[in-house]
């Protein structure tokens, strides 16, 4: 997979799911299993402007310069490996249901391609 279409892929996840929870915060919630509120849904709508924002930034950098790319790699990472964590804990804890193990594999495979392509392009940002 090259790095190009590692973005595409990621940016495409974080808009649809963007796009969800700014929408449809209610439907997404209920389908993780999360019971809604006022708050819950507010918080839902932030998420999603936040993953609407993420997908845009990686939509763009696709093409960009080897410096600019490796830094959405690693807000890419970072990002990812907190969430992972963050909803591994919730699955665990029962607060999201089966679908929790969804969002779990989209973090890891952002987490793990990230990492994969940071540690590929080291190299080359190190001999500038």
């Amino acid at each position: 997979m090259t790095m190009k279409t590692f973005f595409s892929i990621i940016s495409l996840l974080a808009l649809v799911h963007g796009v969800g929870f700014v929408l449809l915060p209610e439907q997404v919630a209920a389908s993780y299993g999360m019971a809604t509120s006022a708050s819950t849904v507010l918080m839902g709508r932030l998420f999603g402007a936040a993953l609407l924002g993420l997908g845009l930034i990686v939509w763009f950098a696709r093409g960009g310069s080897t410096e600019s790319a490796c830094g959405v790699l690693i807000a890419i990472m970072i990002s990812n490996t907190v969430g992972l964590v963050v909803v591994v804990m919730g699955t665990i804890a029962g607060t999201l249901n089966s679908m929790g193990w969804v969002a779990t594999l989209i973090y890891l495979f952002g987490a793990a391609g990230s990492g994969y392509f940071v540690m590929a392009r080291s190299p080359q940002l190190l001999s500038r």
